[in-house]
């Protein structure tokens, strides 16, 4: 009789947990280091506390996945617990059951990840509204996995990357607009909407608008897509909008995981108006003469948060008495 989705043995269960990589610091997208998250008194002592990252857990394996069927898990998973959750769990259980149907001796690593872990990341890290908790989600999830080129180049910080630049330009949600071949509407893609407005009419895409985060900073992203689509925050509209925004994540990481493995993927790494901004942060003479290099470490957007030149836009003094030959 084929075995059910929980009737692994609990001694297969275990050696799978036993196995599974370490995610202490994969939400960063930084190698992955083994933690006591998946510790088990039956477990080989080689991944408990104290090991010191000296244990080689390999990564998950990965195949070919339907990112239609990811994103509709994702938007039903958003309901049940916030944006992180519905990437992270969507693309596992989606993973999971190709796995365990292509009889891959590794499904049951792959069913033993608590998916529920994930829960932290909603509103951008318990409510803080820093990173998006569906960026989150890709970062943790992609690092996880095993995903090389034909040429066993591994992918993961471009797929990571290039997902993040893409919630960055976007306009997002998609909507009423079509991300497959075969021209199916996004909204009823995933089954969309689910939400009413005040008057108990469905939250259209007509309702919900659309905006560009241009930040993958959580708090960001919902005030500007507020200030287009005229809803508050604690809306339902918001919950509507996040989800659908959660299901287009999920997509776009599945897309992007794919064509890697068959060596059509070309990633968009960040913004190339960052590059005026580097000119002067890069080890220029306009920074003190301590910094040994940059004074700036990150591949966000900047001009989210700072004008394309303060100077000229005079909205600070940060600049005060500088000119042109200050920087180049």
């Amino acid at each position: 009789m084929k075995k059910q989705h929980n009737e692994y043995p609990v001694q297969e269960r275990r050696r799978a947990l036993a196995q599974i990589i370490g995610i202490a610091s994969v939400a960063a997208g930084t190698a992955a280091i083994p933690t006591s998250a998946f510790a088990n008194t039956n477990c080989a002592a080689e991944i408990g506390v104290g090991n010191m990252g000296g244990a080689d857990l390999t990564r998950l394996p990965y195949v070919k996945l339907d990112p239609k069927k990811v994103a509709k898990r994702a938007y039903e998973g958003y309901g049940r617990g916030g944006c992180m959750y519905g990437v992270f769990d969507a693309l596992f259980a989606e993973l999971t059951e190709q796995l365990k149907a292509q009889n891959h001796p590794d499904a049951a690593r792959v069913e033993a990840l608590p998916t529920n872990l994930s829960l932290y990341g909603a509103g951008g890290i318990a409510g803080w509204g820093t990173l998006c908790g569906c960026l989150n989600a890709t970062a943790m999830g992609i690092n996880i996995l095993d995903i090389k080129d034909p040429d066993g180049n591994s992918m993961q910080s471009k797929i990571i990357s290039s997902v993040f630049h893409y919630y960055e330009t976007a306009n997002m949600p998609a909507g009423n607009a079509s991300l497959s071949n075969d021209g199916t509407k996004f909204v009823d893609m995933i089954g969309a909407p689910t939400r009413n407005d005040d008057a108990g009419q469905p939250l259209t895409p007509e309702k919900i608008s659309q905006s560009v985060a241009g930040t993958v900073l959580c708090h960001a992203s919902v005030t500007k897509w507020s200030k287009v689509s005229k809803y508050g925050s604690k809306h339902a509209a918001k919950a509507e909008r996040c989800g659908q925004l959660t299901a287009e994540v999920a997509y776009t990481l599945v897309e992007f995981a794919n064509m890697a493995i068959e060596g059509k993927f070309t990633a968009s790494l960040k913004s190339e108006d960052n590059a005026e901004c580097m000119a002067c942060h890069s080890g220029s003479k306009a920074e003190p003469v301590t910094y040994k290099v940059s004074d700036v470490n990150s591949n966000m957007e900047c001009q989210s948060c700072h004008a394309p030149h303060d100077v000229s836009a005079n909205i600070s003094n940060a600049h005060d008495g500088a000119t042109c030959s200050t920087c180049h």
